[in-house]
């Protein structure tokens, strides 16, 4: 249920982007494309660890909410901080970014503030079990996307049109009750887990990293110099070739849960047989990917979005490419959460991130053609890190 939710969440966000794309142009397209890349950078920052520390915990205390009772102020804190953030930037880079349209900062705030209901509401569908109504939760939330974009496309096709169809699109989730199920005391007599401040600082750190390789590129291509236009390029060619790896996020729910059992039960040996087995396959899809993404990436950019947004080739194999690393090292990045290492986990994204700054400054070209580069390097280094610090990284006692 879940892959098949997941392969239409990723089919409703392509549906989106071209309902947008074809509707606003290359020049006004460009404010949706920040506003997105602003979105899944503090949701998978910030409120995908805080998701995924619920779905831990649950797991670990056996679907008891009290639970989560010590770790309150630590998650309305870090949805504080996901707000502040996507205001502040939009606020601030508004003549940059946005037009000058104060209704970007609207749509940003409240944009955050319902991926923290979506990302509660998920945590603990996944924690509990709950398969199916997480993926009806995944579905429920593509469907309102793409009827949310058709809405704005007949009736309000403009920029703002476009910004509050994603923003309200994730209360969708509301729609699979998430909210109902056991619960333990609301003030347990003894804390059941610690507050987990320490657990989601280090996996902050590693995801912004991260998501800095990722899904970062449109801002940087804006910053060394590149046109709307260019960043429109970008944006368009990398959420589209990195459709799988963000989807797959979904996928995340149904592999954590098992990977914690395992930690749990000090199970170290077949974790670190999937750590391997995982980074193996990166490799091999990073070469399949580059292929397929030199062949046939610009050709369909081209078909989907129109000739403004096309690539070049070496832009779209090394978009294809990075992805290819970057989906398995997403799935071993589990490893790593379900053991509490996250660590570990921010000192291997360190390295990756230094590695693609250093690779914007040494690669010659456009600004795009750098910022492809340094996606790649950096999803090949983080691959690398991942695969083998994974298979000697053992789980601490302490149940966090």
């Amino acid at each position: 249920m879940i892959i098949l939710a997941t392969a239409l969440s990723a089919l409703a966000v392509y549906v989106y982007e071209v309902i947008a794309g074809r509707t606003l142009g290359a020049d006004e397209f460009a404010p949706i494309g920040v506003l997105w890349t602003i979105g899944f950078l503090t949701f998978t920052i910030l409120q995908i660890p805080v998701e995924q520390m619920i779905t831990r915990r649950l797991v670990v205390f056996d679907g008891d909410a009290a639970s989560l009772w010590p770790s309150r102020f630590v998650i309305l804190g870090t949805f504080a901080a996901a707000i502040a953030a996507s205001v502040g930037f939009i606020a601030i880079t508004l003549d940059r970014f946005f037009e000058g349209i104060w209704g970007f900062v609207l749509a940003g705030g409240l944009l955050a503030f319902n991926r923290s209901i979506l990302s509660t509401s998920r945590g603990l569908l996944a924690g509990r079990r709950r398969f199916h109504g997480y993926a009806g939760a995944i579905a429920a939330e593509a469907v309102a996307l793409v009827l949310l974009a058709t809405i704005a496309a007949l009736a309000v096709p403009t920029q703002l049109g476009f910004a509050f169809a994603l923003a309200f699109a994730p209360l969708a989730v509301l729609a699979a009750r998430p909210f109902t199920g056991p619960r333990g005391d609301v003030v347990p007599v003894e804390a059941k887990a610690d507050s987990g401040a320490g657990f989601l600082g280090w996996f902050f750190v590693a995801t912004a990293s991260s998501q800095l390789i990722l899904a970062g590129g449109p801002i940087v291509v804006g910053a060394i110099g590149g046109s709307a236009a260019a960043i429109s390029v970008y944006f368009i060619t990398f959420t589209l070739f990195r459709g799988p790896m963000t989807s797959s996020y979904n996928l995340l729910a149904r592999v954590l849960p098992d990977f914690t059992a395992l930690a749990q039960h000090g199970d170290d040996r077949r974790l670190s047989r999937w750590a391997t087995l995982l980074g193996g396959l990166g490799v091999v899809l990073a070469i399949v990917f580059a292929i397929s993404g030199a062949i046939l990436g610009p050709a369909v950019v081209n078909l989907l979005y129109g000739a403004e947004f096309e690539p070049t080739r070496v832009v779209a194999a090394l978009g294809a490419a990075g992805v290819g690393a970057g989906l398995a090292g997403l799935f071993i990045t589990q490893i790593f959460v379900a053991r509490g290492a996250t660590f570990s986990l921010a000192a291997i994204w360190i390295v990756a991130v230094v590695a693609s700054a250093l690779t914007i400054a040494l690669v010659p070209g456009s600004a795009i053609v750098r910022v492809a580069w340094a996606f790649f390097v950096g999803e090949l280094v983080a691959l690398a890190g991942l695969s083998s610090v994974a298979t000697v990284e053992h789980t601490p006692a302490a149940r966090t």
